[in-house]
């Protein structure tokens, strides 16, 4: 082989190695993934509920990429303050924050939520929220909670999902 040949050999297999996916970017790929969903949802064929939330979960934290939202609410007069796509938490509750305080009169950040999505429900004063891995779950379980709570009517008031 003449020196030349070797030395592109060599450059080749430096290139193969250094752009060999880690184990975190290659789990979009497998390793995250299976690990994440264990081997009862890694099973695509398992069409359950829990198992298709658990994917989108994985999916999103397995593909390094951090998304928050969250959920701000007055209780008073309905008003409501969300947030989605942000970097960090606290960018995510100060912007639902500052968005419900500009027309509710008793805003409270209820919830906050990680690649995944999040509702409120309520029936008067009775809130109460819930995550998911999607928006219709997300919406299901609050509703579930206000009714444990105690509500008779209780209503979707708001939902977001922090991956939108």
């Amino acid at each position: 082989m003449k020196p030349p040949a070797r030395f592109l050999i060599l450059l080749v297999a430096i290139f193969a190695f250094a752009l060999k996916p880690s184990r975190t970017t290659s789990a979009v790929g497998f390793d995250c993934l299976y690990e994440c969903q264990g081997p009862i949802c890694s099973d695509f064929g398992n069409k359950a509920d829990f198992c298709q939330e658990l994917r989108a979960k994985c999916q999103a934290r397995c593909s390094g990429r951090r998304w928050w939202g969250a959920i701000a609410y007055s209780a008073p007069d309905k008003q409501y303050g969300w947030s989605y796509g942000w970097n960090t938490i606290r960018d995510a509750q100060k912007f639902a924050m500052d968005k419900c305080t500009k027309t509710g009169s008793a805003c409270k950040l209820w919830i906050w939520y990680e690649n995944e999505c999040g509702a409120i429900a309520a029936d008067g004063n009775t809130v109460t929220w819930g995550t998911a891995g999607s928006q219709e779950s997300a919406e299901q379980r609050s509703i579930l909670e206000c009714r444990k709570a105690g509500g008779k009517n209780c209503e979707i008031r708001v939902w977001g999902c922090s991956k939108m």
